[in-house]
């Protein structure tokens, strides 16, 4: 027969929630940075963030993981999931940045591909109206 203090324990053990709050923060501002880098464009600091981003998710999960393990989560879980909650915002902000520059970025390249560049192109004249091309008349003038 086992000892009492040799049994193994059958309630799994409590994730360390003072660490995931330090790592949910350190997300929040790495998605801080990663929002700056995106707006200046340096994509080598993006590359290098990115690394560091898997790193705190994957751990994240982990103790995600560990506290859906348990009867009920403990009561400092909640701050740790609100401060997750404001990362998901950052998180889909940065997505928001990255789809639109892919769009300009895509425009750019069809243009450039285009067999007549100004086929594509609308031109606004200063007061924001549709620039006449050459060789059009407006029917006044005509």
């Amino acid at each position: 027969m086992i000892p009492a203090t040799l049994a193994p324990s059958t309630e799994p053990a409590t994730p360390d929630l003072q660490a995931a709050l330090a790592q949910a923060r350190a997300l929040g501002e790495l998605l801080q940075g990663e929002f700056e880098a995106l707006r200046n464009q340096s994509f080598d600091r993006l590359e290098g963030l990115q690394d560091q981003k898997v790193e705190l998710l994957q751990s994240l999960q982990a103790t995600a993981n560990a506290i859906a393990s348990l009867p009920s989560p403990p009561p400092a879980w909640g701050e740790v999931v609100s401060l997750l909650q404001a990362c998901r915002n950052d998180y889909r902000r940065n997505e928001l940045l990255v789809a639109r520059q892919l769009e300009v970025v895509t425009a750019a390249l069809r243009s450039l591909q285009s067999v007549d560049a100004t086929a594509s192109v609308d031109l606004y004249d200063r007061l924001g109206q549709m620039a006449r091309r050459g060789g059009r008349r407006v029917y006044s003038e005509a």
